[in-house]
């Protein structure tokens, strides 16, 4: 099975990493994309507290199963909105 990491907006729902560059990133494993999101997240807290920022507790980012992403976006397709 493939996964996807995504982040949920109010506008666009589900936005997977690399959507918008037309080129979404795809993992083998529920394993392999959760430790992605956790690299990526230990890197922007980090960038966070040198910057004197109040650093973000979690990630906002969440691993779904590719098939319920690409369902997802077919309802928002068949809605109209994108």
């Amino acid at each position: 099975m493939a996964y996807v990491v995504v982040n949920d907006t109010l506008c666009d729902g589900w936005q997977a990493w690399g959507e918008s560059s037309g080129d979404v990133e795809i993992f083998e494993t529920e394993v392999e994309a959760r430790a992605e999101i956790y690299d990526v997240f230990a890197d922007l807290r980090r960038n966070q507290i040198e910057s004197g920022m109040e650093a973000d507790e979690e990630p906002s980012e969440f691993v779904v199963p590719l098939h319920e992403y690409i369902g997802v976006k077919k309802i928002i397709s068949l809605r109209g909105d994108g």
